[in-house]
């Protein structure tokens, strides 16, 4: 299930975060992906020393092979502490996002963002960079019921 689309500016955020390779595009194609890179970042943070902080934000930038590069990431805190097995990213502040609230399990995230696609690109945007989906209620890592997921896409008009 998911809520109206809304478009709004989002503010910059340094993460702590690990990157991957999906082999395309599709929850079928990205989720095998998403658990190693998962697994991967809480240990490194937690062998650093770091906080696995709240909300985590994963983000997907297509690839020229037909791929799509994975990102996973937790908030990084103030200043950012550098480590092995993972890297402090500043994820840059967007003018505008179209954005809409995920409410679920990750079974029906793949409709909801092509609902998020298919009325901005109905209102004239279109997507100008990669897209995030940011945890906003997600107790541990399986997903469920009750998780909040908000899908965020940068947009100009068309």
């Amino acid at each position: 299930m998911s809520t109206p689309i809304e478009y709004r500016p989002l503010d910059a955020v340094t993460v702590y975060a690990v990157r991957g390779t999906a082999p395309g595009t599709g929850p079928e194609k990205v989720g095998p992906v998403v658990g190693p890179l998962i697994g991967a970042l809480d240990q490194a943070l937690t062998a650093a020393g770091r906080p696995l902080l709240a909300p985590s934000t994963f983000w997907y930038e297509p690839l020229d092979d037909g791929g799509m590069a994975v990102s996973i990431s937790y908030p990084a805190e103030n200043p950012p502490q550098p480590g092995d097995g993972y890297d402090v990213v500043e994820l840059p502040a967007v003018p505008l996002a179209a954005t809409r609230l995920h409410r679920g399990d990750m079974s029906g995230i793949g409709d909801s963002w092509m609902a998020l696609i298919d009325q901005l690109s109905a209102d004239g945007y279109r997507i100008t960079g990669p897209t995030r989906e940011v945890y906003l209620e997600a107790a541990g890592h399986e997903p469920g019921p009750d998780w909040v997921t908000e899908l965020q896409a940068p947009v100009e008009r068309a």
